[in-house]
């Protein structure tokens, strides 16, 4: 005959095995949907990383993409208009872009949670102005995520596919430099202005008082 107490002791021990094992459930759909963001935040983040890199670095495909460093020979011989949309250009740069971003992908997640073949990159360049131009990034990934199954037990997909697009202005770093060096020589190098700015001033403000009186 199965006492009191017996009965009560099973019930207890029924209800705990039962809640253990709704609490794992919980655990492990908590763990995917953590992942889920995760994974949508690191394509985003490393998409703009890539855009701005390649923004960077775009009139000089043969330098370095997260440095920026580049051989003086590379530099001798460079386009002379390579201003202009040139399809050899977005070529180049969309390779950069596709192994750098898989690269990333790769070394901020678990062994086997990208799928390598599903990483789509593509780079356009758009012209804004006659100067003035941005690239655009756009990639396409699928993500395996960890501890899918039990996103699978709630009905939902442990594989995702995730998309993200960064735009980032296209600078050429050289014609940056030129300015600048063009600027400080007619400064006299040294910051003293030279005759012939002190001479533009002086027009200038004979310009501006005339405005002044009337």
């Amino acid at each position: 005959m199965i006492k009191k107490s017996d009965r009560e002791n099973g019930a207890v021990m029924l209800e705990g095995m039962i809640i253990m094992v709704l609490t794992m459930l919980l655990l492990v759909w908590i763990l995917a949907v953590g992942f889920l963001y995760y994974q949508r935040f690191l394509l985003t983040a490393v998409t703009n990383d890539a855009a701005a890199k390649i923004a960077a670095t775009f009139n000089n495909p043969e330098s370095d993409l997260i440095m920026g460093y580049i051989e003086t020979e590379d530099l001798a011989y460079r386009d002379l208009y390579r201003g202009f949309s040139k399809s050899s250009l977005v070529d180049a740069n969309s390779g950069k872009a596709d192994a750098y971003i898989k690269y990333m992908l790769k070394r901020t997640n678990f062994t086997g949670t990208i799928d390598e073949d599903s990483v789509d990159v593509k780079v356009e360049l758009i012209q804004d102005s006659t100067l003035r131009r941005h690239v655009k990034v756009h990639t396409t990934c699928t993500f395996n995520t960890p501890f899918g199954s039990g996103l699978e037990i709630f009905g939902m997909d442990s594989q995702v596919t995730y998309e993200a697009t960064a735009r980032a202005d296209c600078t050429d770093i050289i014609d940056y430099i030129t300015t600048t060096d063009f600027a400080s020589y007619q400064l006299g190098g040294n910051g003293v202005p030279s005759k012939v700015v002190k001479m533009v001033n002086s027009i200038m403000k004979i310009f501006n008082h005339q405005y002044a009186k009337h």
